[in-house]
């Protein structure tokens, strides 16, 4: 924003330097200088509105990315904790709930983040998938202590990424889910 300031501020300067010198005379003159400011603001409203877009558009990555991250982080608290009570209904959501919030993270425009959270939504895709991979096969005479103790090995890593990109985790879950709950809770 600054250079595009100091862009325009530089315009007007060299606009008004020539003005000074050659005065417009005639009605045609005049005509040619209110085109030519009229031309020149144009420029600087698009290159304004370009700039905000962009910017919005960044934002707008890093708070998807950030809400996946957030998800993936709720639904492996779980996760974790129907292997620890050995709920099969809460497993069976929250492993649906999982196939979800990997489908919005794959959603999440990698070429508009930044270093770290491109590094963090790549991460989570990548345990997330191999978290369906592993839980694909459980039943509900599984062995949920290995289960429980892989979902407790990745928790600290998905908070350690919502740490380090400046989103701590939150204690809540996401919202969106909550009639998916309890819907899927009466298949079990």
């Amino acid at each position: 924003m600054q250079k595009l300031g100091a862009a325009i501020a530089a315009g007007g300067i060299a606009l008004a330097v020539v003005g000074w010198f050659y005065r417009p005379a005639t009605s045609a003159d005049w005509a040619a200088w209110v085109q030519t400011v009229g031309v020149l603001l144009a420029i600087v409203w698009a290159a304004r509105l370009q700039l905000s877009g962009s910017r919005q558009s960044l934002l707008q990555a890093g708070q998807v990315a950030a809400m996946f991250a957030n998800n993936m982080h709720w639904v492996f608290r779980e996760l974790n904790d129907a292997c620890v009570k050995r709920s099969w209904a809460d497993y069976a959501v929250h492993r649906r709930i999982l196939e979800e919030i990997l489908a919005q993270g794959r959603e999440v425009t990698l070429q508009l983040l930044d270093g770290r959270s491109l590094a963090m939504v790549t991460s989570l895709r990548t345990i997330a998938v191999e978290a369906l991979e592993i839980t694909a096969a459980h039943t509900e005479s599984g062995n949920w202590v290995v289960l429980q103790t892989y979902f407790d090995r990745r928790l600290p890593s998905i908070a350690a990424w919502l740490s380090a990109t400046g989103n701590p985790p939150e204690s809540s879950g996401p919202t969106d889910y909550a009639g998916l709950r309890t819907s899927y809770g009466q298949l079990g």
